[in-house]
């Protein structure tokens, strides 16, 4: 039998203190551990941004727009056909921004001599360019009514193939009741019923003249039209001075309807009949002094 002496038991007794005070310095040791700050996590490093240059404040620059030009025109050209199926002739000259156009033979072959001087015109103006302000362009219709030239002065030739009055058929004031004189006339079925007034008509509204001139005979005047455009007396003044004609009343020998003048100066352009004073030859002088008269007009307004 083993004897358990005091001093052996002294000897466990110090052992089991250190062991314990070992155990409890682990412990505090842990706890210690625990309970420091745990280590900072590294912030994210930031990727480098793009500079950014300041731009300037945005300001509304207008750029400057090129001034409209007016279509030039071929010097010669056909418009249209006539009830006939006759080619429908202009001619121009010049090619400054204003026109001018100038019309006869409306009444073809019963006012051949329109044609004669308004051809005249043509060939004067082309020959002696220098003669036109540059701004201006002269549009020249010698003929309306190609279909009446050959009828000569005779009613007929009045009338185009289809028997129409082509200066009663213009849409404004236009009447089925229409009249030469005291004679009834066809003023077509409709206003702008034949090709002639149709194709004329176009061509106004497309180059927008800055005046029209209709030649007739033989009335001996210069008549405004007047349907409610009111642009076309002073037009009719200018002509009238220069070559010598009345120019200060309206047509009153018998009443008219559905005229091209009254038409032009409906859309407030202005437009005049201007009457020879005979239905035989023309004073080209003075007609010519009466353009140049008009055409000094334009380029001063």
């Amino acid at each position: 039998m083993h004897t358990f002496s005091l001093s052996h038991a002294n000897t466990l007794s110090n052992a089991w203190r250190l062991a314990l005070a070992r155990a409890r310095w682990l412990v505090v040791l842990v706890l210690l551990a625990a309970c420091q700050p745990a280590e900072p996590a590294p912030l994210p490093t930031l990727a480098r941004l793009p500079s950014v240059t300041p731009q300037p404040t945005p300001t509304h620059t207008v750029t400057p727009q090129p001034t409209p030009t007016r279509e030039i025109l071929p010097a010669q050209f056909s418009f249209g056909k006539s009830a006939g199926g006759l080619e429908l002739q202009a001619f121009r000259v010049g090619t400054g921004e204003r026109l001018l156009m100038v019309v006869g033979g409306v009444h073809a072959g019963y006012e051949a001599n329109t044609i004669q001087l308004v051809r005249r015109l043509y060939d004067h103006a082309l020959a002696n360019p220098q003669e036109l302000p540059d701004a201006l362009t002269l549009l020249f219709v010698p003929v309306l009514n190609v279909d009446g030239i050959a009828a000569g002065r005779d009613a007929r030739g009045r009338l185009n193939a289809n028997g129409v009055d082509l200066n009663r058929n213009w849409g404004c004031g236009w009447s089925a009741e229409a009249y030469f004189g005291e004679k009834r006339v066809n003023s077509g079925s409709a206003p702008f019923s034949e090709p002639e007034t149709l194709a004329l008509g176009g061509l106004i509204e497309r180059v927008r003249p800055s005046a029209v001139l209709f030649y007739h005979a033989a009335a001996r005047g210069v008549f405004a039209g007047n349907c409610g455009g009111m642009v076309s007396q002073p037009l009719a003044e200018v002509y009238g001075r220069a070559i010598g004609y009345p120019y200060d009343s309206a047509f009153s020998k018998y009443a008219v309807t559905g005229t091209a003048p009254a038409w032009v100066d409906s859309l407030g352009i202005p437009a005049a009949d201007v009457e020879l004073a005979s239905a035989e030859g023309f004073d080209f002088v003075g007609h010519w002094r009466a353009l140049r008269a008009v055409m000094a007009w334009l380029d001063e307004n």
